[in-house]
């Protein structure tokens, strides 16, 4: 069916302009206005308001504008299109009436090349402006993945702490271990030498007390080593920490041979989405 309103967007219903409004068709071959267009985009998809297909797309500017639309509006208002950014500029004034056929031909056509130049200065503005955010979008993602970085290394100084206060246990465990095996072989050796039931009673006593005192010592160490939390934490830190290093590595050599784009004339998000693998690098050339 006929649109009764060519001049207006049949999703919002605002008349169509040069700027914000502009007409763009989706490969559905309906149009709506930019703004509707981005407003639609989730998650890289947009479902077309009138049929519902879903096309790929991440702004408004990936479609293309639908100029025989606007060149459709110009004729209904009976008037010509001013350039965006130039309502301020001085006014062109009209040939004068003088002029050769010639000359004004020269004019006419010096006119289109502004005209087509202002519009591929928008469109490469409009570009800009989105491949801005997407900067801006991937520098807040690398402040984030900082943050993390700096959390597994404070989590990496947490389990050197404890790996630290379990080295000066073991330690002092260790001197107090080779104490009683001094003392140990120390009555040993007085056990063959005594000579009197006096000695052999005395000497006993002292054997029964260190005897006391290792087994202490032994138990302790059954019950303090290893300690749990301190292997836990080490292991897990240790892993997790190897695990995004080698994540890093990954994408760091993925990353050493560049991806050579063979058509400038793609507009400057679709070369970003051929880097990144969002597209396939034969869909920007078709």
């Amino acid at each position: 069916m006929m649109d009764n309103n060519p001049e207006e967007c049949s999703a919002c219903f605002n008349n169509y302009d040069d700027n914000q409004l502009r007409p763009r068709t989706l490969p559905c071959g309906h149009t709506f206005c930019s703004r509707c267009i981005n407003n639609g985009i989730k998650n890289g998809q947009l479902s077309c308001p009138s049929c519902h297909a879903q096309h790929a797309a991440t702004a408004a500017t990936r479609f293309p504008i639908n100029y025989a639309v606007e060149a459709l509006i110009r004729k209904l208002k009976g008037i010509e299109v001013v350039p965006e950014k130039t309502l301020s500029a001085k006014p062109i004034k009209a040939p004068a009436r003088g002029i050769s056929k010639k000359l004004r031909s020269l004019v006419q056509e010096q006119k289109s090349i502004i005209s087509i130049l202002i519009t591929s200065c928008e469109e490469v503005l409009s570009q800009l402006w989105e491949y801005r955010g997407q900067l801006g979008d991937w520098k807040t993602h690398h402040l984030q993945l900082q943050d993390r970085l700096y959390a597994l290394v404070e989590q990496n100084k947490s389990a050197m702490k404890l790996l630290e206060l379990e080295d000066t246990s073991v330690v002092d465990m260790t001197t107090q271990g080779k104490e009683g095996k001094t003392q140990l072989q120390a009555m040993l050796g007085s056990l063959n030498t005594v000579n009197t039931a006096q000695e052999v009673f005395m000497t006993i006593n002292e054997v029964d007390q260190g005897n006391m005192e290792v087994e202490n010592w032994l138990r302790k160490c059954q019950e303090l080593f290893p300690n749990v939390k301190t292997v836990h934490t080490s292991v897990k830190v240790q892993e997790t920490i190897r695990e995004a290093l080698e994540m890093m590595t990954t994408e760091t050599g993925a990353t050493v041979d560049p991806i050579h784009l063979g058509d400038s004339a793609s507009s400057i998000m679709n070369k970003v989405q051929e880097i990144t693998g969002e597209i396939p690098p034969k869909a920007i050339n078709s």
